[in-house]
């Protein structure tokens, strides 16, 4: 199977969106953001009826694309039936709180949780980290708890303010995007800046921080759209040949050599 990227669409439907973010969640899986049942992804609606979220009681891996409902930003469920997920309002908030973003992710991933879960600021010590080199990934650390209710949406919405990824204290991360590759990208590179610098600091190493104005110019040089476009068909055919000897739903947890 040959990935094509949903921009070259002649039909830009909705389905042709949700088979995206689909291949975004199972990605996902594979990158490290897997937890059993937990973990979401959501679309807004292009018609400004809500957001279109993965239904409850599915791995990240066994997403395919009409495991969405549609849900206005009160919650209720407009289309689509299955378990609308209990945090829909971290969601609803974020994308009434940011115009522009058009997709939102929540997981939890273990590194990115381990940095959650101490007072330890992500930085750009890596190329991974440098994705964020604008706006930093701030912490929510009000509650420990998931974000269940609406005045909870909008104080997590808050303290992301116009960054791309929020650590949730004790609990996971949101990070979001514009575009499909934008959302899975930013998720994919906390994870793998936060386990670089976890991996450091347990290394005894004095780190080395980047320039801030240095680092800026850097995501500039390192991603552009054609970049980030590079990136996602990358883990699309990653994602291809994992499902390939294996199928959709099954959680990868160690990759054969040359895959």
């Amino acid at each position: 199977m040959t990935y094509q990227h949903s921009q070259y669409y002649e039909d830009a439907s909705i389905a042709s969106v949700l088979a995206d973010v689909a291949r975004a969640h199972r990605i996902l899986e594979i990158e490290g953001h897997a937890d059993m049942s937990m973990g979401h992804l959501s679309y807004r609606d292009p018609f400004g009826r809500g957001l279109w979220l993965k239904r409850g009681n599915l791995a990240l891996s066994e997403v395919e694309g009409d495991d969405f409902i549609l849900i206005d930003f009160d919650g209720n469920v407009l289309e689509g039936t299955g378990l609308r997920h209990l945090e829909w309002p971290l969601h609803a908030e974020i994308m009434k709180a940011r115009p522009d973003v058009n997709f939102v992710g929540h997981s939890h991933p273990h590194f990115a949780t381990v940095l959650g879960a101490s007072t330890e600021e992500l930085k750009p010590y890596n190329n991974h980290g440098i994705w964020f080199a604008y706006e930093g990934v701030p912490r929510f650390a009000e509650t420990c708890h998931i974000i269940t209710t609406v005045p909870l949406g909008v104080a997590a919405a808050k303290a992301l303010g116009n960054a791309q990824a929020l650590l949730l204290a004790n609990h996971g991360v949101a990070f979001v995007g514009k575009t499909v590759p934008e959302v899975t990208l930013a998720g994919i590179f906390l994870e793998k800046a936060a386990r670089f610098q976890v991996d450091l600091k347990a290394s005894g190493f004095t780190p080395i921080e980047p320039d801030p104005e240095e680092a800026k110019e850097k995501f500039d040089r390192i991603y552009p759209p054609k970049a980030q476009h590079n990136f996602w068909t990358f883990f699309n055919r990653r994602l291809d040949r994992v499902e390939a000897l294996q199928g959709i739903g099954i959680s990868q947890i160690s990759l054969p050599p040359g895959v």
